[in-house]
């Protein structure tokens, strides 16, 4: 037998849950405060180009935002012409360690300046009027048991683009902008093992720095930032 078809016959026969879900990756990632892409492209020694991703994507939650702060997270994306919803969770770890959620598909530490987080998740394809499938509610109920479907409201659709394979410091990040009017909330991210966390996140936030990217003094997910944004989450001065 080939090799390709070994692993995918492996890949069919093993439960979902036993394959690897990037426990071992580390998602590091800077909440930028500077003006505009462009403004940061030009800082990154990059010429202004188009974007390489255009995926609009709409935040849920209730109103105001009360799973957002706790750590459970509801979007919608356009991707490649579907439009596939998204529930991702932060997990509580007990001496460094998570526990997976079952239904999880994708897990991975996200890293934004001192804060720390494990990150899974569960996506599918929009169908008709409903956004979340069966498998993305017990995922969730896992988390929080209490959630109210019904009263979740779209914040959005916001555009979403995206500029990747930049290179820092030897390697990829990605820089993408959720634009609200006249704000964007503008992310980098670069993606490494977790045994170069520390070392590779200390190394770019220098060469930021040195470049005059403008960090932000709060460093958390655009999410976070939006609903910061729209005053529901905090008075202006703590922005």
């Amino acid at each position: 037998m080939k090799p390709f078809h070994l692993v995918m016959l492996l890949y069919l026969l093993v439960p979902s849950s036993c394959l690897p879900k990037r426990k071992d990756q580390a998602s590091l990632q800077w909440s930028i405060c500077d003006t505009d892409p462009e403004a940061v492209l030009a800082k990154l020694g990059h010429v202004a180009r188009d974007p390489d991703k255009l995926d609009p994507i709409t935040y849920y939650d209730a109103y105001p935002p009360r799973y957002t702060p706790n750590g459970l997270m509801f979007r919608t994306k356009v991707r490649g012409g579907q439009e596939i919803s998204v529930v991702k969770v932060q997990l509580a770890t007990e001496e460094g360690k998570p526990r997976v959620p079952d239904h999880a598909e994708l897990c991975r530490w996200d890293h934004y300046g001192d804060d720390i987080t494990f990150v899974c998740k569960r996506q599918a394809p929009v169908n008709g009027t409903h956004l979340w499938s069966a498998e993305q509610r017990q995922f969730a109920e896992e988390i929080q048991n209490d959630v109210a479907w019904e009263n979740l409201v779209g914040y959005g659709l916001y555009s979403n683009p995206k500029w990747k394979k930049l290179r820092i410091e030897g390697y990829e990040a990605v820089l993408d902008d959720v634009t609200v009017q006249s704000l964007h909330l503008m992310e980098l991210e670069v993606k490494v093992h977790r045994a170069e966390e520390d070392r590779v996140y200390q190394s770019i936030t220098d060469h930021l720095s040195a470049r005059g990217v403008v960090l932000c003094a709060r460093q958390e997910s655009k999410t976070m930032r939006l609903f910061r944004a729209m005053g529901h989450l905090a008075t202006p001065d703590e922005l």
